[in-house]
C-alpha cells in the first residue's frame, strides 16, 4: 500500500479551498452586478459596494510615510553591514583548526622532494586558475534566511518607531490608528477577503503562467523546507508583514494623500468625513506594486489587491479588515508552498 503523504493532502486541501474561494468570489461579484446580492463587499446589508463609516480627522501626514521609509532602509542597510555573511562565517575558522583539518585529510606523502621533477608534472596537476566556488544549497539557504532577518527586525524596527513619533508628536493612539479592532473587523475582513481575492487569484493564474514569481520567502522555502523555517516565515510573512505594509502604505500614504485630494474637517470627533477621490488609491497600489519589483508578475495583481484595499480602506477607514484580508493571502500562499515543497511536488 502506498504511503500517504499529509503534505500531499494538505496541499490539495489548500488548493481546493482557494479553488472555491474563487468560484464563490466570482459568483457574489456577478449577483452584485445584476442587483440581486443581499450583502456588500463587506458583509453588510447595504445598497453600496462597501460600507461607508464615521471617520476621524487623521493625525498622520505623507512625511510620516516617508519618515517610516527612511527608517526602514537604515535599519536594512545597518543590519547588512553588521550580519557576517556564509562567507564570512567560514572564514572565521580558527588557524589553528584548519591546520589540523588540512593535516588529517593530507594523504600520506612517500615521495621525497627530489623524486619529482618538473618534466613529471602534467597538465591536470597544474594549479588551476582561481575561480568562484560554486554556491552549495545551504551557503543559499543561510544567505535567504539573513535576508528574511534583517527584513523582520528593519519592519518591526520602523513599525515601533514610528507608532511612538506618532504618539508624541501627533498624540495619536492605537485607536487613533485603527489598529484596535472593533468587533465587526474580522467580519468585514473574512467577507473582503472573498470577494477582493476572486479577481486577484484570476489575474495571477493568468500572468504566472507568463513569467516565473519570485520571492525570498519561497526561495527559502525551497532550500530549507523545515518545520523550523516555516512557522519562522508564517511569523514574518504572514503575521508582521500584513500589518507593517497595510499600516505603511494603507494609512500613511494613502491616508496622508486622501487628506490633499479630499481635507478632513478640523473636528477631532467621529464625523461624516467621507473621502472619495480615488487618485490616492491608484498612486498608492503603484509604488506599492513597485516596491515588490524583482518578483516576476507578481507586481500585476499586487497592484490590483493594493486597489481593492485601498478602496476598503478608504471607505471605512477601518485598517484591521485589510490587514486581515493581507494576512489571510499571506498565509495560504506559504502554507500552499510549504506543503508542495515537502510533497515534492
Amino acid at each position: 500500500m502506498q504511503r500517504v503523504n499529509l503534505f500531499e493532502i494538505g496541499f490539495i486541501a489548500i488548493s481546493l479551498t482557494v479553488l472555491a474561494l474563487l468560484l464563490a468570489g466570482s459568483v457574489l461579484w456577478i449577483q452584485w452586478w445584476r442587483g440581486r446580492g443581499k450583502r456588500n463587499l463587506c458583509g453588510d446589508v447595504s445598497p453600496e459596494l462597501i460600507t461607508r463609516l464615521p471617520q476621524p480627522r487623521p493625525r498622520w501626514t505623507v512625511f510620516d510615510f516617508l519618515l517610516m521609509f527612511g527608517i526602514m532602509i537604515l535599519v536594512g542597510a545597518s543590519l547588512q553591514q553588521s550580519l557576517p555573511t556564509p562567507q564570512q562565517e567560514t572564514d572565521q575558522t580558527p588557524p589553528s583548526a584548519a591546520v589540523v583539518e588540512q593535516a588529517v585529510d593530507a594523504p600520506p606523502d612517500d615521495t621525497s622532494p627530489d623524486d619529482t621533477s618538473p618534466d613529471d608534472t602534467s597538465p591536470d596537476d597544474a594549479p588551476a586558475e582561481d575561480a568562484p566556488p560554486a554556491e552549495d544549497s545551504s551557503d543559499r539557504a543561510a544567505k535567504l534566511r539573513s535576508q528574511v532577518r534583517i527584513h523582520f527586525i528593519a519592519n518591526l524596527t520602523a513599525f515601533v518607531l514610528t507608532l511612538i513619533f506618532l504618539r508624541l508628536t501627533q498624540g495619536a493612539t492605537l485607536a487613533h490608528l485603527s489598529l484596535v479592532p472593533h468587533r465587526n473587523d474580522f467580519r468585514r475582513g473574512l467577507f473582503a477577503t472573498v470577494w477582493i481575492l476572486a479577481p486577484v487569484l484570476l489575474l495571477n493564474l493568468l500572468v504566472s503562467n507568463l513569467v516565473q514569481y519570485e520571492h525570498t520567502v519561497t526561495n527559502l522555502l525551497a532550500e530549507a523546507s523545515g518545520t523550523r523555517t516555516f512557522l519562522a516565515l508564517l511569523v514574518s510573512a504572514a503575521c508582521l508583514t500584513p500589518i507593517v505594509e497595510e499600516f505603511q502604505f494603507r494609512l500613511l500614504l494613502q491616508g496622508g494623500l486622501q487628506q490633499i485630494a479630499d481635507p478632513p474637517p478640523d473636528s477631532d470627533a467621529m464625523s461624516f468625513w467621507k473621502p472619495s477621490t480615488a487618485w490616492p488609491i491608484y498612486v498608492t497600489s503603484l509604488l506599492f506594486a513597485a516596491m515588490h519589483w524583482g518578483q516576476g508578475a507578481a507586481p500585476i495583481p499586487l497592484f490590483f489587491l493594493s486597489v481593492g484595499l485601498g478602496f476598503l480602506y478608504q471607505r471605512t477607514g477601518r485598517l484591521v479588515p485589510a490587514i486581515v484580508v493581507h494576512m489571510l493571502l499571506n498565509a495560504a500562499t506559504l502554507c500552499m508552498e510549504f506543503c508542495r515543497v515537502n510533497a515534492g511536488l
